[in-house]
């Protein structure tokens, strides 16, 4: 993990230097949101080593394990339910404040600014669909869980999605909290129906790869 997080900050950092990304103020935010990520993953680790004593290699791949028959088509039935589920009731939350005279409870977010242009592209993707959904997946959905031992099922998925949220709250917007205490109660039943983080891991990058696509699509 360490030399893969040297490396995209080296090229990232290599073609700043080299003027491949666009001029203007917001030109460092790419870089900031893609520092950020891999700040993230590396956070992830450190907690679940020191505080968990826990080898992380071993974690995550044992947290990744489908089982020994998993049901593909099930998972996937599951991994598609949850990615539309999450989309629908996201934007009927913001839907409905913005039809309700309550728009400034939705924020506006200019997704624009943290997504690379051009070649550096693919930087985006790895960083926000990829490392965003294996850190946070692993994190909320799957150590914390397991460190909530005298917790029922439903109020772990509730306390693993609050925190979610919360850590996603930004400004303390309502809308946001909401919406994501919503996808993260999914992500939550998903991760103990299979017992494996790898459907909630691939519903968030498909959430991810969907903005940064509609991102790139409109501007």
């Amino acid at each position: 993990m360490c030399l893969a997080a040297g490396g995209l900050v080296l090229v990232a950092i290599l073609g700043f230097l080299f003027g491949l990304m666009e001029d203007g103020p917001d030109k460092f935010v790419p870089l900031i949101t893609l520092l950020s990520t891999l700040g993230l993953a590396l956070l992830v680790s450190i907690i679940i080593v020191s505080l968990g004593k826990i080898d992380i290699k071993s974690f995550v791949v044992n947290e990744m394990r489908l089982g020994e028959n998993p049901n593909y088509a099930q998972l996937l039935g599951y991994v598609i339910g949850g990615l539309v589920l999450s989309v629908v009731g996201s934007s009927f939350m913001v839907w409905t404040a913005s039809n309700i005279g309550a728009e400034s409870l939705v924020p506006t977010v200019d997704y624009a600014n943290i997504v690379f242009r051009g070649p550096f592209l693919l930087l985006s993707i790895i960083s926000l669909a990829v490392l965003v959904p294996i850190s946070e997946e692993i994190f909320f959905r799957s150590y914390l869980s397991k460190n909530f031992h005298r917790l029922g099922i439903v109020a772990k998925i509730a306390l693993s999605s609050g925190i979610f949220a919360l850590f996603h709250a930004g400004q303390l917007e309502i809308i946001v909290i909401l919406s994501t205490f919503f996808t993260g109660a999914i992500l939550g039943f998903v991760y103990h129906k299979f017992r494996s983080v790898t459907p909630c891991i691939l519903i968030h990058a498909g959430q991810n790869l969907l903005v940064i696509g509609i991102t790139v699509i409109l501007n």
